[in-house]
């Protein structure tokens, strides 16, 4: 206790002068020394004691020095030292006068007092203590080198004060015996202890600037280093955090980790990361800790955070070991992909279903072929045989079988945007409103139709038939969405397609679009489920009850349309369909004349047959030979060229199919128009492109014909373009 009392006794009036005499140095020294270096603010600190110690207490060795000096009648000595304290006082109070400045002018001063009263007092008077201070404070305040000089310097002074002893006549009150002698011995002792004393304090310093010169720099770049780190921290976009290894504490975050999980800085800072349960998965935490003990670092790594409010977001971590406080902590970043996630998974699937699309398309033209040659041969076969004849109902329920499997071959041919479209500038509104009546005798009686349309709606090009086979598939699922009844909403609009719509989905283009919406409040769908539904032959319906291809058409008619089609849906919550077609640009072509009716007559003219299927060569050919016709066939393009020109008979009519192997239809057809113009060309294919009819009649066909061939329509077509009707 008493140790305690006596420790304060000198400690805190120690302070307590430290605190006041800093009060006096922020008013005395000058304002630069507070940015300067460490050096320059001692060397100001020190010359600022200097005089203000001599300020202040010199009064206390001035006055009786003066009286002393009054007494033996020293007048030369009254004003040497009357200017040695002016000086230190004009020193204190002139902080605006360069540092270099003022310190020559003091050591200058000490230096003159002490050769003064060396050449005045001698060994009596107080010059050796003078000499001593201006060599050591030269030292202090100017440098090495200036060192050496004020040691030259004093040597010099003791060196004349010799000469003066030996050949002057100091009036000195000392022992004149030996004193050239004793005042030898005091000067070499002197110049020895102001040379250590000088040096050492010099070469101290002199370190020491030396030393803060090195610190300096490295502070400075540290600083440079830190700053740099600290806006790479702040400004980054990705999530960027510390955290202790051992208590998952998290020490600092950057913005970009408040915009990803949602969280304010004061709310993470000082929390665990299973305070906040950042991660989905627990166990994925742990394969980190047990990757950064392993190896330091983990680069890239797939994970599952949860963000304020549950959102789960996919990331890619990186992070690091570091030693921080004395402790091992990690450094992460952490940039979300969530959106490019999506994005993956919608380009994976518009991938898959444009190979899926591909894939039907071929089947389709397969299947078409097979169907082709099954149902032509029972319309021959029907044609030979009366109603009354005992096969001929048999060979009504092969036709009607064929023709529904032909309805199915046509519903993939959408999806795989195959098919012939005839496409019309269309108000989306009408056929709406038109297939409204349909919709309410088709769905039960407890669903409500609402409709929702926009008055100025813009015009879109498209088949008045596959929009009715739109609405009544988009229609009829939403009835099986809400067995027990509930809300069927369509609505339109005009809507513009930006740029961020399209980064979040693909397949969408930029540009003005109608928007058709179809919505139910029915049982909804997960996402699983969402995933696959436009795929052919994908149903969520019980076997027998659904096809799986409605959808499917749905999307192809969209996409051949140059459109984009979405799905929205969660279980309980129902779903919605947004159909995104483009505002139209041109008229489109002009939709063909029906043929039905009783067969056309047949005729005596030369046809020639051109398809890579020999099924389907064999029977065309039958039906136009058994109506009259002289037929030519040929499996190719290049056989077609070889019989138009070993053929003296005039060709009239070339039926052409359009995807054939070799030079193909498009280029037989140009051959043809080249060099036998006379003969006219009916293109005959199974899944040609929306818009291809028009192309090919610009090219020079005199017609289009669809597979599979039904008779009636195949001799119509022919007898309309010999007669030049079509």
């Amino acid at each position: 206790m008493r140790q305690g009392r006596f420790d304060r006794f000198f400690t805190d009036p120690g302070r307590i002068f430290l605190r006041w005499f800093s009060a006096l140095e922020k008013r005395f020294l000058p304002s630069y020394v507070w940015s300067s270096d460490m050096l320059t603010l001692w060397r100001e600190r020190i010359l600022f004691a200097t005089c203000f110690i001599a300020a202040v207490l010199g009064p206390a060795v001035l006055i009786p020095s003066l009286l002393l000096a009054y007494v033996e009648g020293r007048l030369d000595v009254i004003i040497l030292d009357v200017f040695a304290y002016g000086m230190a006082v004009a020193i204190l109070f002139g902080r605006r006068i360069p540092l270099n400045i003022r310190a020559w002018s003091g050591c200058l001063v000490l230096y003159l007092l002490g050769v003064g009263l060396l050449f005045m007092l001698g060994s009596v008077g107080a010059g050796y203590i003078w000499l001593f201070g201006a060599s050591v404070m030269v030292g202090a305040l100017i440098g090495l080198r200036a060192s050496f000089f004020a040691l030259m310097m004093n040597f010099v002074a003791l060196s004349a004060v010799a000469l003066f002893i030996a050949f002057g006549q100091p009036k000195w009150i000392v022992d004149p015996t030996n004193a050239i002698e004793r005042w030898l011995v005091i000067s070499l002792n002197f110049i020895l202890l102001n040379t250590f004393v000088t040096l050492t304090t010099a070469m101290m310093l002199s370190g020491l600037q030396r030393a803060l010169s090195k610190e300096l720099e490295m502070s400075k770049s540290l600083r440079q280093s830190e700053e740099r780190f600290r806006a790479a921290f702040r400004t980054s976009p990705d999530s960027i955090a510390i955290s202790g290894l051992a208590d998952d504490r998290y020490v600092d975050i950057n913005d970009g980790f408040t915009t990803m999980f949602g969280y304010d800085r004061d709310a993470v800072i000082g929390r665990t990361i299973e305070d906040l349960k950042i991660w989905d998965d627990p166990e994925d935490r742990q394969t980190l800790v047990q990757e950064l003990k392993a190896k330091g670092v983990v680069n890239n790594m797939e994970v599952r955070l949860v963000a304020k409010g549950g959102i789960v977001k996919t990331g890619l971590m990186s992070a690091g070991l570091f030693d921080y406080l004395g402790a091992p902590h990690v450094l992460s970043v952490t940039r979300d992909v969530t959106a490019l996630k999506a994005t993956e998974r919608q380009l994976q699937r518009a991938q898959k279903m444009e190979a899926i699309g591909i894939l039907a398309g071929g089947i389709a033209h397969d299947f078409n072929n097979i169907l082709h040659v099954i149902n032509g041969y029972t319309q021959l076969l029907m044609l030979e045989k009366s109603e009354t004849d005992p096969d001929y109902v048999q060979l009504g329920e092969i036709k009607k079988a064929g023709e529904h499997a032909a309805q199915l071959v046509r519903l993939l041919h959408p999806f795989s945007r195959k098919a012939e479209s005839k496409t019309v500038v269309l108000d989306l509104n009408k056929e709406i409103i038109s297939l409204r009546k349909i919709l309410e005798r088709t769905l039960p009686k407890m669903i409500d139709i609402n409709l929702h349309l926009e008055r100025e709606l813009a015009p879109v090009n498209a088949d008045p038939v596959q929009i009715e086979q739109v609405l009544l598939n988009l229609g009829t699922n939403a009835a099986d969405a809400m067995p027990d009844g509930g809300t069927l909403v369509i609505e339109t609009a005009n809507v513009t397609l930006t740029d961020d719509y399209l980064d979040s989905h693909v397949g969408a283009r930029a540009g003005e679009y109608v928007l058709l919406s179809v919505s139910d409040t029915g049982e909804g769908m997960d996402k699983d489920i969402v995933e696959h539904i436009f795929e052919p032959f994908f149903t969520t319906k019980e076997f027998g009850k659904g096809t799986g291809l409605g959808l499917a058409s749905v999307y192809g008619i969209v996409k051949s349309y140059g459109g984009y089609i979405s799905c929205y849906s969660e279980v309980d919550q129902g779903t919605t369909f947004k159909l995104y077609l483009p505002v139209a640009e041109r008229q489109a072509v002009p939709e063909e004349k029906k043929t039905e009716g009783d067969l056309p007559r047949g005729g005596t003219e030369t046809i020639l047959l051109v398809d890579d299927e020999e099924a389907i060569r064999t029977f065309a050919s039958a039906i136009l030979r058994r109506f009259g016709y002289r037929v030519f066939t040929g499996a190719s393009g290049e056989e077609a060229i070889e019989v138009l020109g070993r053929t003296e008979e005039k060709i009239a009519l070339v039926i052409l199919d359009l995807g054939m192997p070799g030079m193909g239809g498009h280029k037989c057809l140009q051959w043809i128009r080249e060099n036998s113009p006379l003969a006219k060309v009916l293109i005959a294919s199974g899944y040609s492109m929306n818009g291809q009819v028009k192309k090919i009649l610009e090219t020079g066909a005199a017609g289009y014909i669809g597979k599979p061939f039904q008779i009636n329509k195949l001799l119509q077509k022919v007898r309309e373009i010999l007669d030049g009707v079509s």
